[in-house]
């Protein structure tokens, strides 16, 4: 995922980069746990809003 905010263009800022990784990284444990078999998916789930330091820590 960085090489792809490398390519689009997307600030180098240490703490940018934290941030949108650590999105990122919360959006992918999301979709794999919502994608195994017999998983119980919300239906209307709140969709965690981005930014700058702000992502609750992670909860399995």
């Amino acid at each position: 995922m960085s090489l792809a905010a490398d390519d689009a263009g997307m600030p180098a800022d240490p703490e940018f980069r934290s941030a949108l990784v650590a999105y990122l990284e919360g959006g992918t444990r999301l979709a794999l746990g919502n994608s195994q078999p017999g998983a119980t998916v919300v239906e209307h789930a709140e969709v965690p809003r981005w930014g700058w330091g702000e992502a609750p820590p992670y909860k399995p």
